[in-house]
Order: C-alpha cells, then structure tokens, then sequence
C-alpha cells in the first residue's frame, strides 16, 4: 500500500508540457477509479444498512436513486479530468510552477470525493445511532 501511494502521489517529470500532464492523469485515472469506487461500496453498503435499519423507507421505496448509482462514475470521472484540465492551464500561466502541484491536486481532488461519497452514510449512521439511543424515532 505504502508503494503504490507513493507512485500514485508521485512528482512527475519536470519541466512538464501539456502532454506529459495529462498523461501522468491519465496513467493514474484506472486506479483512481479503483480506489474511489471501492470507497463508495463500502459506503454504499453501509448507507443501506443505516437507512433500512432507520425503518424510514416505505413499502415500493428506494433507498437510492438508480439513475444515480448510473450517473455517479461519469460524474467522478468529468471532475477528475478537471484536475489535469486545471494543471495544464496553471502550468501555462506559471511556467515554474512547482512539480508538486499535480499530486497535490490529486490529492485535494481524492478528498474531496471521500468527502462527498462519505456524507449520506455519515448522516444516516449518525441518525440510526440516534435511534438506538433513543432520542429521536
């Protein structure tokens, strides 16, 4: 795990023209895709959980929005493509510009959708823990 973070994260090869940026993107996309979609399983999993487990869902209800579980990986997939869009622009406006600033836009990018997918099971969690406590029905 430490090896592959540290090739994922890693400086590419500086000075950088714009195909160089985005082909460092793009070697990365595959297991981005990996560990973002095996994050939002799990969350999945756990969203479901807490909200069948709420009884807040009623009979012929669905827990989750099929076009969006669809919809979803494209989404992740046109934000990521953002991030070397956004390194290509920066690096044309600031030729010097540091070699770390792609990884610490991957990173900022691997946040942020950690964040996201996180938010719905966190929320529910939080509120079926509520339920067993007993403060609210």
């Amino acid at each position: 795990m430490k090896r592959f973070a540290a090739w994922f994260f890693s400086e590419p090869e500086f000075p950088s023209s714009w195909r160089k940026v985005i082909a460092w993107w793009e070697v990365r996309r595959i297991s981005f895709n990996v560990v973002i979609g095996a994050y939002g399983l799990l969350c999945l999993a756990v969203f479901l959980w807490a909200i069948v487990g709420s009884g807040h869902l009623g009979p012929g209800e669905d827990a989750v929005e099929p076009i969006a579980l669809l919809a979803g990986p494209f989404a992740v997939n046109a934000l990521y493509s953002l991030g070397w869009f956004a390194e290509v622009i920066a690096r044309a406006l600031v030729p010097d510009l540091s070699p770390r600033f792609g990884p610490t836009l991957l990173k900022l990018g691997l946040g942020l959708g950690f964040f996201f997918i996180s938010v719905p099971p966190v929320y529910w969690v939080g509120y079926r823990a509520l339920q067993l406590l007993g403060v609210v029905r």
